[in-house]
């Protein structure tokens, strides 16, 4: 076989393998599992979210999360999320840690990171601010509210994650900036006061 024959078939191998993954993804993308039994629908800020991916790499451990309908991954506005971290061993301060040293080792290449931990009778909170940009210009701007909790599900311990994140592009950054102060306040609460029991059935 020439070169040119086995480049021709090393293209459609690539594909045939990328229109696999495509199936794969849109499946998986129709057939999320609510592992967490939370409900395949949130309401956040007046708004319905819809589940729209899950994760269960190791047994210990499961992430969801909800997207407003119409609002992709790539490209979102808004998202809420909940994960569960089974550990007898490791509590709340642990995960609050590991996340504070990750904004701290991002505070170096991102000049909007920024942080506040708030404590309130072994909860946590992490209100957070992180972007994206290039030559200059930010593309993108994030705000991030954490809410961690120990709870006990089935009987055994595990650390909670509700988490709620919003985001601005272009030219709505600086209007999204200007109005996040008091918004903050109003997610924060609304975020802490959620009834998101989380189950395995």
């Amino acid at each position: 076989m020439t070169k040119t024959g086995i480049e021709t078939d090393m293209k459609r191998i690539g594909i045939f393998l990328f229109l696999i993954l495509a199936c794969e993804m849109a499946f998986a993308q129709d057939n999320v599992v609510d592992y967490l039994h939370v409900g395949k629908t949130l309401k956040f800020q007046d708004k319905k979210f819809e589940l729209k991916w899950c994760q269960h790499p190791i047994e210990a451990y499961y992430l969801q999360e909800w997207l407003p309908k119409g609002e992709t991954f790539d490209n979102y506005e808004q998202m809420l999320s909940v994960s569960l971290s089974f550990s007898e061993s490791l509590g709340v301060q642990f995960f609050v840690d590991a996340k504070v040293r990750e904004l701290d080792e991002r505070k170096k290449s991102d000049k909007c990171c920024n942080y506040l931990v708030y404590e309130n009778n072994g909860e946590y909170i992490i209100d957070f601010l992180v972007s994206d940009g290039a030559d200059g210009m930010l593309n993108v701007v994030e705000a991030d509210i954490h809410h961690y909790k120990p709870v006990v599900v089935e009987g055994k311990k595990a650390i909670q994650l509700n988490f709620y994140s919003r985001r601005a592009y272009g030219d709505d950054i600086i209007p999204f900036l200007e109005s996040l102060k008091e918004k903050k306040v109003d997610w924060i609460k609304e975020l802490t006061q959620m009834k998101i029991v989380c189950k395995m059935k």
